[in-house]
């Protein structure tokens, strides 16, 4: 299993906020929709694609389904899903993100996952959709919008920001020293 792409797949279905010609919620968190496009990755790697599958499947029935809904059978139906209608800015949501933000934070420690995403890895540019997922909502905080960040939930954000942030650059560093040595192996190369 590869992390930064599981950190990846979880915040995809969210794509539809960077493209106006989807409704938020819509196509990208449908069963059928995820399900359709995930065929060429079973083909390909079989059962090592599950995890993926399930991460994608994690943000439609962890989040999105609790809070307002979701056209879980698009495009066989339009009809909206969703079990609690939660509000996103809401003291519910709020606790029970930072309830499962914790339990996150203490499953990846006691796997060693925190220390992995601290390494170089050639996988670690994957992060940059999710930290581009986390920003959006923080950089839109106290401006009202519908999709802003709830004040508690700066913190946790903020934290994975670091990390990501840290990993990407570790990656580019390590890719950068790699890089050099290439290059350094070839001039010694043909010099001698």
């Amino acid at each position: 299993m590869n992390l930064p792409l599981l950190f990846a797949a979880s915040v995809l279905p969210d794509i539809d906020l960077a493209l106006n010609f989807l409704m938020h919620r819509g196509p990208t968190h449908s069963l059928i929709t995820l399900t359709v496009l995930m065929i060429p990755f079973f083909v390909i790697y079989r059962r090592r694609a599950i995890p993926y599958f399930a991460a994608l499947l994690s943000h439609v029935f962890m989040g999105d389904f609790f809070t307002g809904g979701i056209q879980l059978f698009w495009p066989l139906s339009n009809s909206w899903f969703g079990a609690l209608n939660i509000e996103v800015t809401g003291l519910k949501n709020v606790i029970m993100e930072l309830a499962l933000c914790l339990l996150t934070l203490s499953i990846m420690y006691k796997l060693g996952d925190i220390k992995t995403l601290l390494k170089p890895h050639n996988k670690n540019w994957a992060l940059i959709i999710p930290l581009v997922a986390i920003l959006g909502p923080l950089l839109a905080l106290g401006r009202g919008q519908e999709y802003a960040l709830p004040v508690f939930l700066v913190v946790p954000s903020l934290f994975y920001v670091v990390v990501f942030v840290y990993s990407i650059l570790v990656e580019i560093r390590s890719g950068t020293h790699i890089a050099s040595r290439h290059k350094a192996f070839w001039f010694n190369r043909n010099w001698s």
